[in-house]
């Protein structure tokens, strides 16, 4: 068998005696751990028979139909069926917090249909010694440069009568699915990193965060060519070893605010490219209650990982100075405008919207332009409550027309969508949600597709022993 990694061949490997077809490698299985074992039994262990306990969560069971355009006027009907489950189990300081989702397309199968989602899992203790906050499980984690979910511990810590905060996280990336498995390459599927946030008088913060993450991609089996004169598809059998793609990030920001006025300043930086990744400065200003002013600038560069295969070509970043303005007339009516100069390698676009939001109503028009085609749309919305606000009717219009290049002699596409729903809250606890929804444009000749989502809140105290 021969082996293949990122970017060559092992001249060591033998020949294969896998079947003449494309066949994708399972592997080395990742090692099913009963999280919920752990964090159940870990909170029964510790803290299940000293203390008053709570159950606390919801319920979600939604429907979505829709139609799959693999090309033009070639499609196939889905319908995918949600259960979503979130818990929150335990005492004042500790708890079991879990968000577990099925899914299931009940029409056209999917090769992973039945699935069954951890998307939270973790035990938490908060407030020890009135200092330390520790979680253990799937969770996850919002940096200011890394926005992800991972299999470990997580410690956050308020010092010097909460001034300093300090949060540090470490473990396993979970499947891309989120499956009920951990990976089995740890060092290959690995995020870590942390935060600390000092706030010397209240308003003002400044701080900095770090984020290094691994991601190895699934080996596979396919064919390569093994010298010029093989006829494709008649090579040897090798195994594709993708090299884990690595990204390592720091960042540092600054925050004032108060009523009238706020600032932010922020700048990431790429460790294993060595050089500035984004920019970000902002400000808004509100001289009186009803006015409020802000002016942004971006500065963004490709992220991307390390060692990818794209990072070897060239790439260029974007300048982006964004201006609004938001006046308020009185309770029910806002007007409000965006005015945006994007500014890439040789070109530019332009991009601004105008609207309002009057009582139950808003509508908006929005323009673009430049290297993305000419984009000109109107949005509209409504909202009507009934019965004392338990049933709410729903409606939303858009119409946009788009040109791909404003010079080529491509006709412009006219895009039409609209949706009707209603919510309705028989009890406090209980909601029902069905909305239409309807798309029209080149690709998408008459498409209708519905969704049906029920909600179910319940708090239980269980009381003290």
């Amino acid at each position: 068998m021969k082996s293949i990694g990122s970017y060559g061949t092992n001249p060591m490997a033998t020949k294969s005696t896998v079947p003449r077809k494309v066949k994708r490698k399972i592997g080395a299985k990742a090692k099913t751990i009963p999280l919920a074992i752990l964090c159940v039994g870990l909170y029964l262990a510790l803290f299940g028979e000293s203390r008053a306990q709570s159950l606390s969560g919801r319920f979600m069971t939604s429907f979505y139909s829709y139609q799959q355009y693999d090309t033009t006027g070639a499609s196939k009907m889905n319908l995918l069926g949600y259960e979503a489950m979130q818990l929150n189990f335990g005492s004042g300081d500790y708890q079991l917090h879990t968000y577990i989702l099925a899914t299931n397309d009940f029409v056209t199968k999917l090769p992973s249909d039945p699935l069954l989602r951890a998307g939270n899992l973790y035990f938490e203790a908060r407030n020890i010694g009135k200092v330390l906050d520790l979680r253990l499980g799937r969770q996850p984690i919002f940096s200011e440069v890394g926005v992800s979910s991972f299999d470990g511990l997580s410690a956050k810590a308020g010092l010097l009568d909460g001034k300093v905060t300090v949060l540090a996280f470490g473990g396993a990336l979970p499947p891309v699915d989120e499956r009920f498995e951990m990976s089995s390459d740890v060092k290959g599927n690995s995020l870590y990193g942390g935060e600390a946030y000092y706030s010397p008088i209240d308003n003002f913060k400044i701080g900095g965060a770090y984020v290094n993450k691994l991601f190895k991609p699934p080996g596979y089996y396919t064919y390569r060519l093994t010298d010029v004169h093989t006829t494709p598809g008649f090579g040897d059998s090798v195994y594709i070893d993708p090299t884990a793609e690595a990204t390592q990030y720091v960042s540092g920001n600054v925050l004032y605010y108060n009523d009238r006025v706020s600032g932010y300043a922020r700048v990431d930086y790429d460790l294993n490219f060595a050089s500035f990744d984004r920019t970000e400065l902002s400000f808004r200003y509100s001289p009186i209650t009803s006015l409020a002013a802000n002016v942004e600038y971006y500065r963004r560069e490709e992220r991307l990982p390390f060692n990818s295969i794209f990072s070897v070509f060239d790439h260029s970043g974007t300048d982006e100075y964004d201006v609004s303005l938001n006046y308020l007339f009185n309770r029910r009516i806002n007007v409000f405008g965006t005015l945006s100069k994007v500014y890439y390698t040789g070109d530019n676009s332009t991009q601004f919207s105008i609207g309002a939001n009057i009582y139950l109503f808003s509508l908006n028009f929005s323009h673009n332009d430049g290297f993305a085609g000419n984009l000109n749309g109107v949005n509209a919305q409504f909202m009507y409550p009934l019965l004392s606000q338990r049933l709410i009717l729903l409606a939303s219009l858009s119409a946009t027309n788009y040109k791909l290049l404003q010079e080529t002699s491509l006709p412009a596409s006219n895009l039409y969508s609209g949706s009707l729903g209603v919510t309705y809250r028989p009890i406090n606890l209980l909601s029902i949600n069905l909305q239409g929804q309807y798309y029209q444009n080149p690709v998408y000749k008459n498409d209708f597709r519905a969704y049906l989502l029920v909600n179910y809140y319940f708090f239980n105290n269980f009381g003290s022993n």
